[in-house]
């Protein structure tokens, strides 16, 4: 994954545990503030219950439960004091109860300006209707009673204590906070809770607003020059009114070699020489981007009198663009001049087309119709191979591999072939790209395997099959090959045939699955051997039993001294290993003579027979 979408995700998961986090602190504040606030009320209304008994005296409940009249004057002097005591503790009614004959009697109570301007202050000994079981209830508890109550005066908190006079009655003295105040505090905390973390979010929000500026230009420039990059182009194009532009894409093509004998540090020092010898002759009004690692882009956004075909021949590939050490590279262009959703396409198009042809610059427009029509032709051998599958025309040819010490054959390579409507025979370097680009190797190896399974079922023959590593890679197509090999009644007549750089590119794949044909008694090779890493201690690991010769290295055995060292080294140790070695692509006698006096007896080629659709037992 591209670093910055790393960082991006990583962003986007932050934020949202930010959010997460921020919203549980604001419930756990809440939460939190409330308990400390429904505490401190219950509290506050203990203090104030209790405080009732004290304000009224130790003898007045002696003398209300006793049947003796408090004087209006007595009366008025403590509601007098339990009204001021409401006020000071901030609670909305403090009062005394007795309860007789299951009715319950205000004995004492404070009152509010609003009450004793309405006329509605409570009196000695006023009944109370709307006392409910609860409050009853408390006159005989030993705990403090909470409940939550409406009435004609208003929607309370309440609490009632239980209280016993001298002469063993109980009476209750209760105190009550409106419930529209209690919802204030917790609004305040509420408030107050939404605020800290607005504040916090404030300070993450500016922060991330930092972050994405920064990340937007990392994003956007390419670390290793500090050039634009080819996401700066696009989004460019993307985001441009103007609908045609010119787009040149340059190709530096010693890059990747520079990369790997001298290091990146020195192949990014020269793209950063390139781009800003570029940059320092491309119109104001035109743009530079690094597009790849080998690649960079010139942006022509206005119609200017400097061509971007002039400013790229201004180059001089003779003159080193780094002096030390001493380097010169060349280029390929691709020049496109078109509608802004096509142009980057377009540009790439052309420059394929210029590395092909060997030029340092091609304009789309030039090569269009060659390139149309190079499509056109692809999309219609795509359809003929297909209609191949379809109706049989994808057949096996037969090559023997001669024995040139017992004069006989050792066994027949099977090569695809694709026969067309009209009757012609294609080899598969035909058709052979159609099938990788449509995904149809698998098919082909499957259309193969099976038509030779028919073809030497019944028969003593020994015959071989190539093997791609998307083949192996194939769940289905692996199973199908071991079910058929399982079946056949002498599986130690195939052989299958691996090519060198896959087996070593797909290295612990393709031993698992050697190790699976070798177990139903099939044997296995390595095709094209020296074509790519001939990394002889690997190929062992794989426990083939032959190797199958590259055709470049058998083509120069007879006119090149190396080839015939390494390959009369490599068969006396293949000898010693036991393994069987195969020159293919003999074409003549000088190269058949050289191969055996190397110490090969195993060649394949046209000078012995070519590949026929029977088998050819006469050679």
């Amino acid at each position: 994954m591209p670093n910055g979408m790393q960082r991006t995700r990583w962003l986007i998961y932050g934020f949202a545990a930010f959010f997460i986090s921020l919203f549980g602190y604001i419930y756990y504040t809440y939460e939190s503030t409330r308990s400390e606030i429904m505490a401190n009320v219950d509290a506050k209304l203990l203090n104030a219950a209790i405080s009732v008994k004290h304000i009224l005296g130790d003898d007045y409940h002696t003398r209300v439960n006793a049947g003796q009249t408090i004087s209006p004057e007595l009366y008025k002097d403590k509601s007098r004091a339990l009204s001021d005591y409401a006020k000071q503790m901030q609670v909305a009614y403090v009062y005394a109860m007795v309860l007789r004959d299951d009715t319950v009697f205000f004995s004492a109570s404070s009152y509010t300006q609003k009450d004793h301007n309405s006329g509605r202050v409570t009196h000695f000994l006023d009944a109370y209707p709307e006392a409910t079981d609860i409050n009853k209830e408390a006159f005989f508890s030993t705990e403090p009673v909470f409940e939550i109550s409406q009435d004609h005066w208003g929607n309370f908190k309440s609490i009632f204590v239980t209280f016993v006079d001298k002469n063993g009655h109980t009476y209750i003295t209760g105190a009550d906070i409106a419930i529209d105040d209690l919802n204030e505090q917790l609004q305040h905390s509420i408030t107050k809770a939404t605020i800290t973390s607005g504040f916090f979010f404030f300070i993450v929000a500016l922060i991330a607003w930092l972050y994405f500026l920064q990340l937007k230009r990392s994003l956007l420039t390419d670390a290793r020059t500090g050039f634009a990059n080819h996401i700066a182009l696009e989004n460019y194009i993307e985001r441009t009114t103007r609908h045609r532009m010119e787009l040149a894409v340059i190709s530096i093509n010693e890059l990747e070699d520079i990369s790997s004998f001298y290091g990146t540090d020195v192949s990014d020092r020269v793209m950063a020489n390139l781009l800003t010898y570029f940059q320092s002759r491309i119109p104001s009004e035109s743009a530079i981007f690094r597009l790849a690692t080998n690649k960079i882009a010139l942006l022509n956004i206005r119609n200017s009198e400097q061509r971007i075909d002039d400013i790229i021949n201004t180059f001089n590939h003779a003159i080193p663009v780094l002096s030390e050490p001493f380097i010169y590279i060349t280029l390929h262009a691709g020049i496109a001049s078109c509608n802004k959703l096509m142009l980057i396409e377009n540009a790439h198009i052309a420059l394929q087309q210029a590395k092909l042809n060997n030029q340092r610059i091609v304009r789309y427009e030039n090569v269009f119709k060659q390139v149309e029509e190079q499509f056109r032709h692809n999309v219609t051998l795509a359809k003929e191979v297909r209609e191949a599958f379809d109706n049989n025309r994808i057949v096996p040819y037969f090559q023997p591999i001669y024995n040139t010490e017992l004069k006989q054959i050792s066994h027949y390579e099977s090569l695809a072939r694709m026969a067309t409507a009209q009757g012609r025979i294609h080899c598969p370097d035909y058709f052979m790209a159609v099938l990788k680009r449509s995904r149809m190797d698998g098919l082909l190896t499957r259309t193969m395997f099976s038509r030779c399974i028919e073809q030497f079922r019944k028969t003593n023959v020994r015959w071989s099959i190539n093997i791609t590593a998307q083949d192996i890679l194939d769940p289905s197509l692996s199973e199908f090959l071991e079910q058929q090999l399982r079946r056949y009644p002498k599986p130690h007549n195939i052989i299958f045939e691996f090519h060198e750089t896959e087996a070593i590119a797909y290295f612990s794949q393709v031993k698992a699955f050697i190790s699976l044909l070798k177990n139903k008694g099939a044997q296995v090779m390595i095709n094209e051997f020296g074509a790519g890493y001939s990394n002889l201690s690997h190929i062992l690991k794989l426990e083939v039993d032959g190797l199958k010769l590259d055709k470049d290295l058998v083509s120069q055995i007879h006119n090149n001294a190396d080839s015939f060292m390494f390959i009369e080294h490599l068969v006396k140790y293949a000898q010693q290993l036991n393994l069987a070695v195969i020159a293919e692509q003999v074409e003549s006698e000088q190269i058949a003579d050289a191969l055996s006096r190397a110490g090969i007896t195993l060649m394949q080629g046209n000078y012995f027979a070519p590949p026929t659709p029977y088998i050819n037992t006469q050679i």
